[in-house]
């Protein structure tokens, strides 16, 4: 029997590191550069709106320098991208961590509104994008910092990064 560890390990290295709390790899690095390109973002800008040098970038790209939450909120905000998008066209919620068990609605409360999601998917709007934004306001940590007035849009951002990603991390085992 394969274990979540064991799904995991059988492909690349996971993009998130939950220990260090760091992003990066070659993988999270091809989709970055894919994600700029896609999005019509010059590197020369992202590196700018990300607070990072030519080279740090180019050593993002190349797999070989890893980022914190911090970095990438600016990184998602430079590319116009929310956090759950972000996250899985930047190979962080890649499918190595849905083969691992990673619920596509990870990030709501088990019970009732998990389960009303669930119906929402499969039965009311089975051919259609799910909508990232109802969705994420169906949690309540998420709602509430959505409405938090002391923090701008990078601090809310970073902070909704942090949330989805720890909230991963737990839900697989710490496989990502």
């Amino acid at each position: 029997m394969r274990t979540k560890r064991s799904v995991m390990e059988s492909g690349p290295k996971p993009a998130w590191d939950g220990a260090s709390g760091t992003a990066g790899g070659p993988e999270f690095g091809a989709a970055l550069r894919r994600v700029a390109a896609e999005r019509g973002v010059a590197d020369a800008k992202l590196a700018e709106k990300a607070g990072l040098s030519g080279e740090q970038l180019e050593r993002i790209y190349a797999g070989d320098e890893r980022v914190a939450a911090a970095r990438l909120a600016r990184l998602a905000d430079a590319v116009a991208l929310k956090a759950v998008e972000f996250l899985q066209k930047t190979e962080i919620l890649s499918k190595y961590a849905y083969v691992a068990g990673l619920d596509p609605l990870y990030f709501l409360p088990d019970g009732a509104v998990r389960h009303d999601a669930r119906i929402y998917m499969r039965e009311i709007n089975p051919r259609h994008a799910v909508p990232e934004r109802d969705m994420l306001r169906r949690n309540p940590t998420l709602l509430a910092l959505s409405g938090d007035e002391l923090l701008d849009h990078l601090g809310k951002l970073e902070l909704e990064l942090s949330y989805l990603l720890r909230a991963a991390v737990q839900q697989t085992g710490g496989v990502l």
